[in-house]
């Protein structure tokens, strides 16, 4: 599988718990899923932009150490940031200082996956051409891989955002989503419900992360009526959650390989994708994990087929 990771690259300045200091690091969701391929050892382009300045050499350098060329990238104005306090759980919050532009025409050549998501999808003007990108993608026959990461403080409008996230779930083979972002966008609806509805729009998959509790997968095909698939998160001493659910979808795609899905594969990746996120929360930053790292700590995290999801 070829991935083609469209969306935003930004600088997270990462608070230390307690102070005001930050510490700039390589972040957006897109680009932490095209870095944590590339550290499985997936060939991946990366289509973004970044800004001729500062904090752009620190994104373009960050590339290029993970095998990712520079030749998707367009010119922004001004490279975008992205202030994440950590909370004394480990959890983070953002403020975020960002624009997109993004309208550079981006090849589909020898792709086979595109994934994409975040605020690329949903912030204008950029936002319009991912999503006719999906579109393209989508007619090609290519798997569209979508997270829709939800940040309400840049999204504005929810009616508006929901047409667009529900547009881009109906492009999408397979689609990674938070429970904390299907609780902004359905309040009140378990997100078990959600996901099987979601199911039903298109996807082949559908994945939920649920932090700590771990993941569930609704799988739809010709056998089941949205069979659901849990597996727990692994125990670990939580650094920042950073970049966590991004690496969860990197490995969980990795696992996924572009073969036929079934139950057991499904269970795979949501055991490897538990694995790498945990490994992730360790490590201040969106740090990724390797191919054996991954598979070594997943040896203790099992997943299960279910009637019924959680409650």
């Amino acid at each position: 599988m070829t991935f083609l990771v469209a969306g935003e690259s930004l600088v997270d300045l990462i608070g230390t718990p307690g102070s005001w200091t930050f510490t700039a690091v390589p972040g957006g969701s897109p680009l932490n899923v095209a870095v944590a391929l590339a550290a499985l050892g997936r060939p991946v382009r990366f289509a973004g932009e970044t800004g001729d300045d500062f904090f752009g050499g620190l994104l373009r350098g960050h590339l290029a150490r993970h095998g990712i060329g520079a030749g998707d990238l367009a010119p922004a104005a001004a490279t975008g940031l992205a202030f994440a306090r950590v909370g004394a759980d480990g959890s983070a919050s953002y403020d975020f200082r960002f624009d997109w532009t993004f309208s550079a025409p981006v090849t589909l050549d020898g792709v086979t996956c595109l994934h994409t998501g975040s605020l690329a999808t949903l912030v204008a003007p950029g936002g319009d051409h991912v999503r006719g990108l999906m579109r393209a993608a989508a007619a090609a026959g290519i798997t569209v891989s979508y997270d829709p990461n939800i940040r309400p403080s840049l999204i504005g409008d929810r009616a508006r955002a929901l047409a667009h996230v529900e547009e881009c779930v109906r492009l999408s083979r397979l689609v990674k989503v938070s429970a904390e972002d299907l609780g902004w966008l359905y309040p009140g609806e378990p997100f078990v419900d959600v996901a099987r509805r979601w199911a039903g729009l298109g996807p082949e998959l559908v994945v939920v992360t649920q932090g700590g509790d771990g993941a569930a997968a609704v799988l739809r095909d010709e056998t089941t009526d949205g069979e659901v698939i849990t597996c727990p998160a692994p125990a670990v001493e939580v650094v920042d959650t950073v970049g966590a659910g991004d690496t969860f979808t990197a490995a969980y795609l990795d696992a996924l390989d572009g073969a036929p899905i079934s139950g057991e594969r499904v269970a795979e990746a949501l055991r490897r994708g538990c694995a790498a996120a945990a490994i992730v929360c360790t490590r201040a930053g969106a740090v990724p994990p390797t191919r054996e790292e991954v598979k070594a700590f997943s040896q203790g995290t099992g997943a299960s087929r279910a009637e019924e999801g959680p409650e």
